[in-house]
């Protein structure tokens, strides 16, 4: 079945903290799915898919980051709970209570293994409970400006995986991210296939733009860092292609300069967004001594002037 939105007011007898505390609880109890991303990683840890046979081991060093892995808040809790409580404002003091709470009467969780006639019955403890509640980041909110444009869109699952990724970001939310961003939302089709990958990739460079960078100059100096990359990486490939290893490696040579694939669909995704939010974007041809003896600390305007 597919998954149900819709906000859904807590009882009017219980205070949002309290009623989130027992949410959480019933998650930890209930929810938890144990993903391949956990039976890959105990073979590469452990060498086997037994997890009862590792967590009985008290003596193994890594169950405490398996652990931590078991309990991680995958996406489909982060989309039920941006659906039941993303409209609620919640305190670092609230968060610090119910990790209390919870740490104070442990949950006891029962995993649903494959193949295994009785589920796995553990304590859940209290590091556990802690990383839980810090990587739902309860306490975050969207700057008002992006809330908006997302409260006047039809409630769907790709509206909550868009407020999801919008809370997981590392932002500080200065005035020109929240512009571009709003940009994003206001003119990037929510449709597209693209979309949430696109908005991925556009949270994960924010952080590198400062409070009065134009967002088009912003963009564009990505894809020229991309582009230099990108060239670095052909360059190596040639050469790597028209020697020996071995020697490349002696000389000083390492490869060091990424994969050329990558390079190249980090900047057809700067492209989609330039043209969606601007219509336009910028094209470079492969080096010559325009953008070789472009000075390091140059801004990006002597890049698109030397284009002109």
């Amino acid at each position: 079945m597919g998954m149900v939105f819709g906000i859904v007011p807590p009882m009017s007898d219980q205070k949002p903290k309290e009623a989130l505390g027992r949410w959480l609880r019933r998650q930890l109890e209930h929810g938890v799915n144990i993903t391949e991303e956990v039976f890959g990683y105990l073979e590469a840890t452990f060498g086997t898919r037994d997890l009862a046979a590792v967590l009985a081991d008290e003596d193994a060093s890594e169950v405490d980051s398996l652990l931590e892995l078991l309990f991680y808040p995958d996406t489909d809790l982060q989309l039920k709970f941006e659906a039941r409580w993303g409209r609620e404002s919640f305190s670092e003091q609230d968060r610090k209570a119910i990790v209390d709470t919870l740490c104070g009467d442990p949950p006891q969780a029962h995993l649903a293994l494959p193949g295994a006639e009785f589920p796995l019955s553990l304590p859940v403890p209290a590091f556990a409970c802690r990383t839980f509640v810090e990587r739902l980041r309860i306490c975050r909110k969207l700057p008002p400006r992006l809330d908006k444009i997302l409260e006047a869109r039809p409630e769907a699952e790709a509206d909550m995986m868009t407020r999801v990724q919008l809370r997981n970001s590392r932002l500080t939310w200065h005035d020109d991210q929240v512009a571009l961003l709003e940009q994003f939302l206001t003119r990037m089709p929510a449709a597209s296939r693209n979309f949430s990958a696109d908005l991925g990739f556009l949270i994960s460079i924010l952080p590198e733009m400062s409070k009065g960078d134009d967002a088009y100059a912003f963009l564009v100096g990505k894809k020229f860092f991309y582009f230099k990359a990108l060239c670095s990486a052909e360059d190596f490939e040639r050469k790597r292609a028209a020697s020996n290893m071995e020697i490349m490696m002696m000389s000083g040579a390492r490869c060091a300069h990424g994969n050329v694939e990558e390079w190249r669909r980090l900047m057809r995704q700067v492209d989609r967004i330039c043209r969606a939010l601007f219509g336009r974007t910028e094209f470079f041809q492969q080096p010559d001594s325009r953008y070789i003896n472009l000075r390091e600390n140059g801004t990006i305007r002597d890049v698109i002037q030397k284009l002109s």
